[in-house]
């Protein structure tokens, strides 16, 4: 158990490791995403976007500190900033040179990404995303609002949700993943019903996996013996619901850095954490586990 003192030597060097690292466009999931949808043009768009998020989880690049006890992140880098063509990316298009150099929220680039964007991404989503799809729908009727009222959300998916994370930590993804599949076997469902339960089940495979793919990181590593218990909570939410206050913290940062790789939307709420996350404190403070 870490001392007051270990505490805040271990949060100041992750403080600074934050504020000092630098920042990049990341066109990695777009890379995944685009070929996904490419192999798979026959599918309906739930089950597409299902695949794309379940080949994220197993193939994005991970990495974690030593100072970490909480891991995850939905890039290698600390603070990248993702490029998500599915809803959008004509302004990257437009701006990508200029990131750099920008007044404000600067972001490094590498050449042959904004090479791979131009030549391989971008002409694959142009004409199929959610921003152009939107635009050739109903483009006349925004200009004209926009002519008096400011419009958002043309180009990015809707974030301002509050997910059931009291649910998520109950059952963890293999429990929603095995009542998915109990609900795929009913009779009567409509195509919708069996494409969403499907893709559920696409999702927490790649949820499992991508928990096991963190854990296995941890353990392959010359690590300090803190970690073990980091990789293990990892490997065991992989499993079975988080029964431990480490392990609900550890689910719950998970939950929401799958939401923010599925969506690249904004402003997801954790809602009452003080509730869902007290019987995990309350029992580790009754057992001695913490203090």
């Amino acid at each position: 158990m870490l001392n007051d003192r270990e505490i805040s030597i271990r949060i100041q060097t992750l403080k600074d490791k934050m504020l000092s690292s630098p920042r990049y466009a990341s066109i990695e999931q777009a890379r995944i995403i685009t070929r996904v949808y490419q192999e798979n043009e026959e599918l309906s768009v739930p089950l597409k976007r299902a695949l794309s998020l379940k080949a994220a989880l197993e193939e994005i690049e991970i990495g974690f500190e030593p100072e970490e006890l909480i891991v995850g992140n939905r890039t290698k880098g600390v603070r990248y900033g993702v490029v998500f063509p599915e809803s959008g990316c004509s302004w990257i298009d437009r701006e990508f040179e200029t990131l750099p150099t920008r007044p404000q929220d600067r972001f490094q680039v590498h050449p042959e990404d904004i090479q791979e964007f131009r030549e391989t991404i971008y002409p694959y989503w142009k004409g199929r995303s959610m921003e152009d799809i939107i635009r050739a729908k109903d483009g006349k009727h925004i200009d004209a609002i926009a002519k008096v009222v400011k419009i958002n959300q043309k180009d990015h998916a809707q974030g301002h949700i509050c997910p059931d994370t009291k649910l998520w930590l109950e059952l963890g993804p293999q429990g929603l993943k095995e009542k998915a599949e109990k609900m795929l076997q009913k009779e009567g469902l409509s195509n919708d019903q069996k494409e969403f339960y499907q893709s559920v089940i696409l999702v927490m495979e790649g949820a499992k996996t991508f928990m096991n793919r963190y854990g296995e990181m941890i353990m392959a590593s010359d690590r300090d013996p803190k970690l073990t218990q980091v990789a293990e909570n990892c490997f065991a939410l992989a499993k079975r619901p988080a029964q431990s206050f480490h392990e609900a913290v550890q689910s719950v940062w998970f939950l929401f850095t799958i939401l923010h790789m599925e969506s690249n939307a904004s402003s997801f709420s954790p809602g009452r954490m003080d509730q869902y996350l007290y019987p995990y404190y309350k029992k580790d403070i009754e057992s001695g586990a913490l203090t």
